[in-house]
């Protein structure tokens, strides 16, 4: 089952991707960003209010997996932390998105599952097979066929900042994914209750940066409101309530749940960057893309 819930995640990031490309195009990113955690807050804000004042609607199965729990101090902390460091990521990858195809952008991500296995194994002590291994060593050659790609359009990666921003953002996280499963586990929060709390100390970061670096900047930095800042918005937070789901399971192996979302996520964004972007250079991309099919395969036989 959390194979399933996985590659539905992974689809629904995949348009997500696609939204934050056609949003942050000539476009400021601090306000996008504001706008959307604006509107994932106020999906979430009835149920946790609900949850507080009228426990008694979440008593039936269904209902009961929207239940926002009560939080300990420390627990708060600990989302705010994990919080911090998705929107460092966001802060990285949207201003590398704005500045490069999204046929680039997708293979740079594949670097994020296998640092995430690297954590997993000093974390958790997680191990894979010689087949899944196999299959995480493809994922990384793809990101040096995808170097040679770029150099076509005229984006070196060694001095590219741009995508040394993709690798900053890879990283933290990789570190949120090792920072989800502690949450889940260890401290035994819901899915839900994360997706909550988070996404509302999200929007109040956002509302820090929106007021205080953005605003006195704005004639600089001019946004236009665009309709997919509310699909982004939807589709990241639908996507991530899936992958939490996913990830609560038992029987669901940590390292290979980052490589299907990914996997299926740069699919989605790849295709609609040769159909809707026109972007270019599409051969020459193909064998990495190839590569990472291949790494899927490798992962979930």
């Amino acid at each position: 089952m959390w194979v399933v819930l996985s590659l539905i995640s992974a689809v629904l990031l995949g348009f997500y991707d696609i939204f934050k490309k056609q949003t942050v195009v000539n476009n400021a990113i601090i306000p996008v960003l504001f706008y959307s955690t604006m509107i994932s807050g106020l999906m979430f804000l009835p149920f946790v209010l609900l949850s507080h004042y009228k426990p008694f609607i979440f008593d039936s199965d269904f209902m009961q997996k929207l239940y926002i729990e009560p939080l300990t101090l420390r627990q708060h902390l600990l989302i705010i932390g994990k919080t911090a460091l998705i929107l460092c990521s966001w802060m990285f990858s949207y201003s590398a998105m704005k500045h490069l195809p999204i046929t680039v952008v997708g293979p740079v991500n594949q670097l994020r599952p296998a640092i995430t296995v690297i954590l997993m194994f000093c974390v958790f002590h997680e191990s894979l097979t010689w087949l899944q291994g196999t299959g995480v060593v493809l994922a990384i050659i793809s990101f040096y066929f995808m170097n040679r790609s770029g150099k076509l359009e005229g984006i070196q990666f060694k001095s590219n900042k741009w995508v040394y921003m993709l690798l900053g953002s890879a990283v933290l996280v990789a570190m949120s994914g090792v920072y989800d499963k502690f949450l889940l586990s260890k401290e035994s929060i819901s899915p839900s209750t994360i997706q909550a709390w988070y996404t509302i100390y999200d929007f109040l970061m956002m509302a820090v940066m929106f007021f205080l670096i953005w605003r006195p900047k704005r004639k600089n930095q001019p946004f236009e409101w665009r309709w997919g800042i509310v699909a982004m918005a939807v589709f990241v937070t639908v996507a991530d309530v899936i992958y939490l789901t996913g990830l609560k399971q038992e029987a669901a192996v940590v390292v290979l749940i980052p490589l299907i979302l990914y996997g299926v996520r740069l699919i989605v964004s790849f295709v609609y960057g040769i159909f809707g972007f026109k972007e270019q250079n599409i051969r020459s991309k193909i064998i990495p893309l190839l590569m990472v099919l291949a790494a899927l395969v490798c992962l979930c036989v």
